[in-house]
């Protein structure tokens, strides 16, 4: 996850778009979780809430997020 939060910075520090970064970060942040499925850290930290929400309804706003992306930067053409 702060893998992906730097690698999200970086694109903000050197493309200046906001949206773009958030995309990045959100859909890096929900593969790292995504990976981490069958893992203990669930478990351990009582997060069980946390993989239902990384499995359902993550990438749905990862979609939401990509279409919208697109649509802006379709309409700055």
């Amino acid at each position: 996850l702060i893998a992906s939060a730097v690698i999200a910075l970086f694109f903000l520090i050197f493309t200046r778009k906001k949206l773009l970064s958030g995309v990045i970060f959100s859909v890096l942040g929900n593969l790292s979780f995504l990976i981490n499925v069958n893992s203990r850290m669930f478990f351990a930290f009582n997060l069980e809430w946390l993989r239902v929400v990384s499995d359902f309804i993550w990438p749905l706003l990862n979609i939401y997020l990509i279409i919208k992306y697109v649509r802006i930067r379709n309409e700055k053409k």
